[in-house]
Order: structure tokens, then sequence, then C-alpha cells
């Protein structure tokens, strides 16, 4: 991603910390070892979401220019009486450029598909880069997940202007890879790919399906991240759990840069 709305031809690795680790000097730690990996495997591009307690210490303390900043999640108003919600203006002011939005983890919550939608265009207003995930809950035989992740992309990004597509990362995460021990093969998450690649030119035109990065999530690990990375029609991963291990990353990170 390198900055936002650009398309270097790099692979991203987004690194989500989810609610870890519990302790700031822990998430100091993690993130001095990540910066220090980005700083190797050059051609791989490290967006880190880390809590949004922790966002601004680590964006304030960081004079690099390998590593960028995610929020996980974001209101879809500026401001207001919206106790223990945090605004895209709020998050961009603490140092993120980028911020999460429609993770399965907050679509089990209660996110809607309409929720997103609204996010949407309030974080290019706060000049964030979404990352949009989308996702089957299940991978029926009849062919239903198809309709639901067409549903879910279309409806989020039906309010975005033209000039802001470039701005659009897809993630793909299937909600059933979620923390699974193993991911889909490569030719699924590869036709995976092409859908969502089909779905935006279909909806909104072949030129705005061109500026948009399109992402896998989903048990990406350090042994399977090399065969992920080398699915044609995919721009990089987002990895969760395995982010926390430096061991994993590493791996990960030598996959991206050398894909």
């Amino acid at each position: 991603m390198c900055g936002r709305g650009t398309i270097s031809g790099m692979k991203s690795v987004i690194c989500n910390w989810k609610m870890n680790p519990p302790t700031f000097t822990e998430a100091k730690r993690l993130f001095d070892v990540t910066k220090k990996l980005a700083a190797v495997y050059k051609n791989a591009e490290v967006v880190i979401a880390p809590p949004t307690i922790f966002l601004r210490e680590l964006a304030k303390g960081y004079r690099g220019t390998r590593v960028e900043f995610s929020a996980q999640n974001i209101f879809w108003e500026e401001s207001g009486s919206f106790t223990g919600e945090t605004s895209s203006i709020q998050v961009r002011d603490a140092g993120a450029t980028y911020v999460i939005i429609g993770h399965a983890e907050r679509r089990a919550l209660g996110i809607t598909d309409e929720n997103v939608q609204h996010k949407v265009p309030v974080s290019l207003k706060g000049k964030l880069d979404p990352i949009v995930a989308v996702g089957e809950r299940v991978r029926d035989t009849h062919g239903e997940y198809v309709h639901e992740v067409r549903n879910q992309i279309t409806t989020a990004l039906a309010n975005v202007p033209a000039s802001k597509f470039k701005n659009i990362t897809i993630a793909y995460e299937p909600v059933w890879s979620i923390g699974a021990p193993e991911a889909p093969d490569t030719n699924s998450v590869h036709q995976m790919m092409l859908l969502v690649r089909k779905t935006i030119a279909d909806a909104f035109g072949e030129k705005k399906m061109k500026s948009i990065r399109v992402i896998y999530g989903g048990a990406v690990n350090n042994e399977n991240a090399k065969d992920i990375l080398s699915v044609p029609d995919l721009d990089g991963v987002l990895v969760g759990r395995a982010s926390l291990d430096p061991y994993r990353l590493e791996a990960i990170l030598q996959a991206a840069h050398d894909a």
C-alpha cells in the first residue's frame, strides 16, 4: 500500500493484532520486532492494526517509513453521543492511515452490511483507506456463499465516489477459516479472488476494479504464506494470530518479499 491510494505492485501484509497484547510494554516490544523485520523485507508493504488504545503511542514514537498503521474499527458517525465508539477523525489523529471495516468478528457482534456501507465513505472522508473485509459464514454446496460475498461487496462500495476506488482494499476472509488450523487451498483462494474482481467489474466497471487491491485473510501462517502469496490476482494477506509471533511473521514477510 505504501501511502494512501497507491498501487506499488508489492504484496501487502496487514497485521491485525485484535485484542492483543495485554499491555503497552508488550505491544511496543512486538512493534519493535515488526518494524525491524519490515526494514529487512523491503519488497513487502507492512500495515499494523494494534488495539486502538495503543495506536497513538506506537505511531508517535515511529520515525520510519516502512510501517503504516490501521485502526481495527470505526463508528459510522464523526462525533456525538456514542459511548465506547471511535471516529475516523480520532483514529486518523492518533496516527492511522487505514481502517479495517466489517471484519467477521465485528459482524458477529451485530455489524450489518448496511453499517459497513455507512462506514466506508466516512473513513474516506476522514482520510483513512478502508480495508473492507468480506467473506461467507459457511461454504455451502449450492453456491449461496457466492451471493453472500457478492452482496457484501456491492453493498459496501455502493456510496464510494468514483475517484476513491483507488483507496479501497477488499480483504476476502471466509468466516469459517478464521482461527482454523488450515487455510483454503490455493485454487479456492484464486477462485474467490476472481469472484471479488468480477463482482466489482460487473457492479462498478473495469476501471474501478483495476484500481482496487484484493487480499486474502484467514488462517494465514508461516507454513502456507508462500503458496497463498503465489496466487494470481492477489495483492497481499491479512494476518491475525501469526502476526503476534515474530518467527511466523518473518516467514510471512519473507514470502511477501519474494512473491
